[in-house]
């Protein structure tokens, strides 16, 4: 039996901060610019949000690309890894919807 918890136990260590979640899933919408990403993850402090990137980044969920422009422009989009937590989002929608936990679904 503890083997079957086991994988359970190392996503919600890898994703299950905080604020993780909620960037992850905008981040699946489309890649975001730094503001654009704080200003749809309502609630945090920009210290937050720039310490939870690096983590997810260090982690090899969300990458960072930095345009050669002026002003440089920074971009945050998902990895192959952080693409794959798609699906596990598209079942707790399906959930919500299901048991209809928010009074409203966009």
């Amino acid at each position: 039996m503890p083997e079957e918890l086991c994988p359970v136990k190392e996503t919600i260590k890898i994703i299950g901060k905080k604020w993780y979640l909620i960037i992850i899933f905008e981040l699946t919408k489309k890649s975001k610019g730094f503001n654009e990403l704080k200003e749809s993850v309502k609630g945090i402090s920009s210290k937050v949000l720039s310490e939870s990137l690096k983590k997810l980044a260090e982690k090899e969920i969300v990458q960072r690309k930095i345009y050669s422009e002026f002003p440089i422009r920074v971009e945050y989009s998902l990895t192959e890894k952080g693409l794959d937590l798609k699906a596990l989002f598209d079942d707790m929608r399906k959930w919500g919807v299901e048991w209809s936990i928010c009074d409203e679904i966009d």
